[in-house]
């Protein structure tokens, strides 16, 4: 009888396998039908994306008004995806900061592209993700990888939720996740996955599509919004769209080479060499760390139970590498705080080991949000040092002054604005040694100071420091001091 009673339940799990399979077949084949079956399809209209955790100048804004606001405009927006090839390519017109801390933009050119190599799902899910989150990408790779189908409410709408893996695993060995919004009109309503980011943790990639209809025969959104991490990332007002187009290969050309937005893929080359750093000693307890030319530096601070690193900088190894020197140079003693500048990706990327280490980061006001939801966020798809010791970060802020002081050393932190490169911006004041400690006003001996320079220092008037030495995160090629800084500026 319980013989009976297995075979009739291993029967009916077989039925509801093959009903869940033929269900996620049967919603893909009718969302696929709904958008036209194309093999190829190319939109246009106007776009505007950011440069990922920066902010600063662009066409629309000159000043920064918090993290990835403002966006950059981008017109004469064309993207081609071809799921025959697989790949997808995109451009269009933008305005670009000039470089060389100059905020006048200039004219440049949006490209990012997905190439059929990068879309095998086997390689790396952060190149390939662009053209799988797509309606049309979604559709194919959930066909192609076993996609399985459920129901769920969201924002009060019922959807079919399809969900596929690529066979690529991301670096802790958990599997990737992508899931499809199918609407009871077998539309793609938005599609969402995540990755793994140093600063972000398992961040949340969700591009939504509305305002579905019909241009001149074929299906496209007119509206496109994706966000990572909860911030804004990119958007496209779809104003033409055409199916199969006969040019397809050759509709978006790739410029010469010269940076945009995603591109090319991983860079070529094995792991980076180690970084060796050596420190100076600026006086009792204060040491400046560095790795030399190209290097992010930081200043470590003696107080009588502990310790503060002025900036983490740049990289998680380089975090690490500066902890370890620290602990040499000050044995027994916690660090107990870590200042941050200002929350730009490479400022940021080596505070995931000091929140392991256990130090709270102190950061302007305007930074606290972003930060605070960007590091507590869950690393299940990373293996780095936080997800191995998960601790929750903690955040002190500063409004505009802030001083940390035990009677003998102090440190005076204050927010510098308006400054067009961030509105989170801190710099450090040491009085004992008259030294001051800031991230992205870098001055070059023998020639004119570059706007955020000149932004700078009518506030260091203002605030009447009175620094003989300036220190860079950048690192400087020589020790430079107050002297240069107004000589760069004209005074």
């Amino acid at each position: 009888m319980l013989k009976k009673f297995a075979v009739v339940a291993i029967c009916l799990a077989f039925l509801c396998g093959s009903a869940m399979a033929q269900d996620s077949k049967t919603v893909i084949a009718n969302a696929q039908k709904a958008l036209g079956d194309v093999k190829s399809i190319t939109y246009s209209g106007s776009a505007k994306d950011v440069a990922f955790q920066q902010c600063g100048s662009s066409a629309a804004d000159m000043n920064c008004r918090g993290t990835h606001d403002p966006m950059r405009p981008i017109n004469n927006y064309v993207r081609v995806i071809d799921l025959t090839a697989p790949a997808s390519r995109q451009t269009g017109a933008t305005n670009n900061p000039a470089g060389g801390g100059a905020t006048q933009p200039m004219p440049g050119t949006f490209f990012q592209q997905v190439t059929a190599q990068q879309a095998d799902v086997s390689q790396p899910w952060g190149n390939s993700l662009e053209f799988y989150i797509t309606p049309w990408g979604f559709l194919k790779g959930a066909a192609a990888n076993n996609a399985t189908a459920s129901r769920r409410k969201v924002d009060g709408k019922n959807y079919t939720v399809l969900t596929w893996s690529p066979s690529v695993k991301a670096p802790s060995g958990k599997s990737y996740v992508i899931n499809g919004y199918v609407n009871d009109q077998n539309l793609v309503d938005r599609v969402e996955t995540w990755l793994g980011e140093n600063i972000m943790g398992d961040m949340h990639i969700l591009a939504t599509y509305t305002g579905w209809k019909d241009f001149g025969g074929v299906m496209a959104p007119s509206k496109i919004v994706q966000t990572r991490g909860g911030w804004p990332f990119f958007e496209v007002n779809v104003t033409a769209a055409k199916a199969n187009p006969p040019d397809v290969a050759t509709l978006v050309p790739a410029p010469a080479p010269a940076g945009g937005r995603g591109g090319g893929g991983a860079p070529a080359g094995g792991a980076p060499a180690p970084l060796v750093v050596t420190s100076e000693k600026l006086g009792d307890g204060l040491y400046r760390l560095t790795t030399g030319p190209g290097s992010y530096d930081s200043v470590i601070v003696e107080f009588k139970d502990y310790i503060m690193m002025l900036e983490a900088g740049q990289s998680e190894a380089r975090g690490l590498a500066y902890i370890a020197e620290t602990k040499k140079l000050i044995p027994n003693k916690p660090i107990r705080y870590v200042m941050n500048t200002h929350p730009h990706s490479d400022h940021t990327g080596g505070l995931p080991p000091l929140v392991a280490e256990g130090a709270t980061i102190i950061t302007q006001k305007n930074n606290e949000e972003f930060l605070e939801k960007a590091l507590n966020t869950p690393r299940t798809l990373l293996n780095d040092t936080l997800a191995k010791n998960p601790k929750k970060a903690k955040i002190e802020t500063v409004s505009e002054k802030k001083v940390y002081s035990d009677g003998t050393r102090t440190v005076e932190l204050y927010h510098v604005s308006p400054v067009p490169h961030s509105n989170g911006l801190l710099i450090a004041y040491i009085p004992k040694e008259k030294i001051l400690f800031q991230g992205d006003f870098s001055v070059t001996p023998g020639q004119p100071a570059n706007d955020h320079v000149k932004a700078l220092v009518p506030i260091l008037e203002k605030l009447n420091l009175d620094f003989d030495r300036y220190i860079n995160v950048h690192t400087s090629a020589a020790p430079q001091t107050k002297a240069d800084v107004w000589k760069a500026v004209g005074k």
